[in-house]
């Protein structure tokens, strides 16, 4: 039996009331690929995946110390200027989403899973701010 939308949808936001009663975030540091619980979303914004709606994400930027700039991963190899491509530090090849960059409250960060090298950091920064200037307003 195929669950409802409306069902995932109060799943997500039963979860999302108890990850906001959260007293703290765990530490992070810009570069640092973690497990997020990403929620359930509308149709093309990427969405988390089980009970807790984690999807991998990379840390683009710390914002206000506890929240960040992330950009979610999958492991779909995809093609166009929209995705960047490296392998973590456990040598896992990653495919990073570049146009689903969110902010998120560093509460809905549950577990590190890896990091990206130094070089495809730069590398991912150069690409993304390709990215946005591709398009100007």
């Amino acid at each position: 039996m195929k669950i409802m939308d409306s069902e995932i949808f109060n799943r997500w936001n039963e979860k999302k009331k108890k990850t906001n009663a959260l007293k703290n975030s765990p530490h992070f540091s810009v570069g640092e690929i973690w497990w997020a619980q990403i929620g359930h979303n509308i149709f093309t914004e990427v969405a988390g995946k089980g009970d807790d709606f984690l999807r991998p994400i990379i840390v683009l930027q710390k914002v206000y110390g506890n929240a960040c700039m992330a950009i979610p991963l999958t492991s779909q190899m995809r093609k166009g200027d929209d995705y960047f491509y490296f392998h973590d530090s456990k040598q896992a090849r990653q495919c990073a989403l570049m146009a689903q960059i969110r902010y998120l409250d560093g509460k809905r960060l549950k577990y590190i899973q890896s990091m990206i090298t130094n070089e495809d950091f730069v590398r991912l920064k150069e690409a993304f701010q390709t990215l946005i200037n591709k398009n100007p307003a």
